[in-house]
């Protein structure tokens, strides 16, 4: 094929003001870069949005102006690399844009053979991995338990609560309005309760009856503060992200909560475990696949059409407007 001289890509515009909006990204077209010995250059086929890139967005992150990150999922279009040939498909982090050349570190090939190339950005990537690293080692899930997941439509709580039924816990999650709910005990599990409900504390009470033996945090804030009042003794936290805080430039408003947050991990014996990034050992992606493959985890997914629609899809998905599951961007033809 032509190479391109022009490369389309995503950069960061202004800081956010709060809420994350598409008009703090600017898409812009620049020469294409050369193709270096050693090197390859990758056409984008699917862009992944995830929460964790709300972070470099504040004062003291990433340039005004710079590319914005992100996973992709991409086709080898030229190559002076031995270990990569043209045509080869490979999951790789090489940005918001259509076109990229890097020297292949870092790029991993997909295996269609393990599901639709997109599942490498989502179920069978860093989202389920990072699902399983909070369910399987960090927070040791067993059938006995009763498992709470927070944000459990997004790409990660989806697939930590299913990973919680494939083991044969019992799965309450926690999602924003009675639709999301709807989708998410859908996909299997066995509750789903509101956190805008005025009465939210007494919904999750009676969805576990007895207690929470492992939650699955991925929001912090105030839908924390309640799960920690049903939490049973020597329960397991794995504490995945605090996207409930994100829209904060400081500490979260109101008097200091850390008193009440010790005082009940000390009287209940709990076991708090945060973590970053996901478990890619072989035997973690051989069973996910494994649960894939058998039906018992389903991997939704919401596709936003052209590099363009990247800024929207990043803003919906933050504001739980993305639906459930996980949030892709078809950039180019497979």
């Amino acid at each position: 094929m032509t190479l391109p001289s022009k490369v389309r890509q995503v950069v960061l515009a202004a800081r956010p003001a709060g809420k994350v909006a598409a008009s703090d990204f600017r898409l812009e077209t620049v020469d294409a870069p050369a193709l270096g010995e050693g090197e390859i250059m990758t056409r984008t086929l699917w862009l992944s949005v995830d929460p964790y890139m709300r972070l470099s967005l504040g004062e003291g992150g990433q340039a005004l102006g710079s590319l914005m990150n992100g996973g992709t999922v991409s086709e080898v279009v030229a190559s002076s690399n031995p270990a990569f040939k043209v045509g080869d498909i490979v999951e790789g982090r090489t940005g918001w844009r259509d076109y990229a050349v890097s020297n292949g570190q870092g790029m991993t090939r997909v295996d269609p053979s393990l599901g639709p190339i997109t599942t490498a950005l989502g179920v069978l990537g860093m989202p389920g991995l990072t699902a399983h690293t909070g369910m399987v080692p960090v927070g040791k899930v067993k059938a006995e338990d009763t498992v709470v997941v927070s944000s459990a439509g997004g790409a990660v709580g989806s697939i930590a609560g299913q990973i919680g039924k494939a083991v044969g816990a019992r799965v309450v999650g926690i999602a924003g309005g009675a639709k999301k709910c709807a989708e998410v005990e859908a996909l299997g599990f066995d509750a789903c309760v509101d956190y805008q409900a005025a009465d939210f504390a007494a919904k999750l009470k009676a969805a576990c009856p007895n207690g929470v033996d492992l939650y699955f945090d991925n929001v912090g804030a105030a839908v924390s503060q309640v799960v920690f009042q049903q939490l049973n003794l020597e329960a397991r936290v794995s504490v995945c992200g605090f996207i409930g805080w994100s829209d904060l430039s400081d500490a979260a408003p109101g008097p200091n909560q850390l008193p009440a947050l010790y005082k009940t991990i000390v009287m209940k014996r709990l076991r708090i475990t945060g973590f970053t990034g996901a478990n890619k050992a072989a035997d973690a992606m051989q069973q996910l696949a494994g649960w894939v493959k058998d039906g018992k985890i389903a991997h939704p997914e919401r596709v936003y059409e052209g590099l363009d629609q990247a800024p929207q899809a990043f803003a919906d998905m933050l504001g739980g407007r993305a639906g459930t599951g996980k949030v892709v961007i078809r950039v180019g033809p497979a």
